[in-house]
């Protein structure tokens, strides 16, 4: 997957405010995991994938469930043929 496509995907799912200033390598992590967790079999695999960052989202009243969802609709949505 392009790494444009990752950053729209992470942009639209996780964190609008993520930039490029984050890095090469913090992006290129990011991409591994949005790569995984879009083509899960289902959302409770694309959670577990994603779960070690459940401190962080518990902050927020958010879970690994709803990321992973919200993930893979914006992975659908960027690029219809990264779920299929």
């Amino acid at each position: 997957m392009p790494l444009e496509a990752v950053k729209a995907i992470y942009r639209r799912a996780i964190d609008p405010k993520a930039s490029d200033g984050e890095g090469e390598a913090w992006w290129a992590a990011v991409a591994a995991e949005v790569v995984a967790v879009a083509g899960a079999e289902n959302t409770a695999e694309a959670a577990a994938i994603i779960a070690w960052w459940h401190h962080d989202w518990s902050q927020i009243g958010d879970t690994p469930n709803a990321a992973a969802a919200r993930i893979r609709r914006a992975a659908r949505a960027v690029s219809p043929r990264v779920s299929q």
